[in-house]
């Protein structure tokens, strides 16, 4: 068999207390997805407060487990920003005030304010041995270190500011010379298949034969906003092997799982309905009710949607319903607003309003209140 060697190990370290607090960490899976991708297996993931001692225990004992460790956070100016003292007391070295650098963020924060505060002189400190990875978005630039731990392995430590606008660009940048640090010699491929409207235990089982059959790849699933992720990556000593081997997976993997799956990757269900729209040349619109117009506004975050979308109504009052969807006041009164009658009604309003050729509608109890045991809320 045409085996490649272990896979490299990454761990994530994001930093803020307010990850602790119950703010989403999106860093965390957008990181994995492209590590993963690049051949990397993410043994961890560690979220930290604002705390000098938490930021260096948990670098750490990311070190001691991982040959890339990739940091988020922490690297701003003022005084909770401990992420560039941490990861040098961690790593036993020196911060070393850098004027060069300073005079690239001054000159960048110049373009915005006219008096630049002494705080922002600490984003030019930079680790001893470590490289400046510049920041083309923002005043905090990132660091990489690479060195060699106790074991003998390469090791890696890179150093990313928090907001999303500065990190992905850096990191995408540093990304290819990281993957040639550790995973060089090592073909990978990868794909996620996107399900929607089976439970997320179903559609694991329906693909236990694919991980029966295809047992030196990794697989994840995942259950998250009503829909289902499946993930496979496969592994060989070349591409040309691992990407032969994925295709054989895939095909396995979509027979399995049939008209669940509506696309694959990075794409998204009102995409990939879009996309459906446009080939059949064929528009949409929408009425609204309990939910306030968030179908429409999903609808509008796909790209090109003005091509087959062609609005909403948002007809939360029943005099809404009667004045722009034309529903008869007479059927709201005898069947009621909350009925399969009326969102067919709304429905047929919508296509007519907008000139579409499909009309959806959505109707319901709001909530938290109002509900009854023949119409519940939702």
């Amino acid at each position: 068999m045409n085996r490649a060697r272990q896979a490299p190990r990454a761990y994530l370290v994001c930093i803020g207390s307010e990850l602790l607090a119950g703010q989403l960490n999106t860093h965390q899976a957008w990181l994995s997805v492209r590590l993963r991708r690049a051949g990397f297996d993410v043994v961890g993931e560690s979220s930290v407060p604002d705390s000098a001692a938490s930021v260096t225990a948990a670098l750490r004992r990311a070190l001691a487990g991982a040959d890339a460790v990739i940091v988020c956070g922490g690297l701003g100016p003022t005084f909770d920003d401990l992420t560039r003292e941490s990861a040098a007391s961690a790593l036993g070295r020196r911060l070393r005030f850098n004027p060069a650098l300073w005079e690239v963020i001054r000159k960048r924060l110049a373009r915005y304010h006219a008096q630049i505060p002494a705080e922002n002189k600490r984003q030019a400190e930079v680790i001893t041995g470590a490289e400046v990875l510049d920041n083309t978005s923002g005043s905090a630039p990132g660091q990489r270190l690479e060195f060699r731990g106790k074991d003998g392995r390469p090791r890696s430590l890179i150093l990313l500011p928090g907001p999303y606008s500065e990190m992905a660009p850096i990191f995408n940048r540093a990304l290819p010379r990281l993957a040639s640090r550790h995973a060089r010699g090592m073909g990978v491929a990868s794909f996620s298949l996107r399900l929607v409207g089976v439970p997320e235990s179903i559609a694991d089982e329906k693909l236990d034969a694919v991980r029966a059959r295809f047992p030196e790849a990794s697989f994840t699933i995942l259950a998250s906003g009503g829909e289902v992720s499946f993930h496979a990556a496969t592994r060989a000593k070349t591409l040309a092997a691992a990407r032969a081997e994925l295709r054989r997976l895939r095909q396995a993997a979509i027979e399995a799982v049939g008209a669940w799956s509506y696309g694959e990757d990075d794409i998204t269900l009102e995409a990939a309905l879009g996309r459906r729209l446009r080939d059949k040349r064929l528009s949409l619109a929408v009425a609204e009710s309990c939910t306030g117009g968030m179908l429409g506004a999903r609808l509008t975050t796909a790209p090109g949607s003005s091509a087959w979308f062609h609005g909403g109504v948002i007809a939360y009052a029943d005099a809404v319903k009667t004045g722009l969807l034309g529903v008869s006041a007479r059927m709201i009164k005898s069947k009621g607003a909350v009925s399969a009658e009326c969102a067919e009604a709304m429905a047929l309003g919508a296509r007519k309003a907008a000139r579409a050729n499909i009309g959806i509608a959505i109707t319901g109890v709001a909530g938290p209140g109002g509900g009854t045991k023949t119409k519940p809320v939702g």
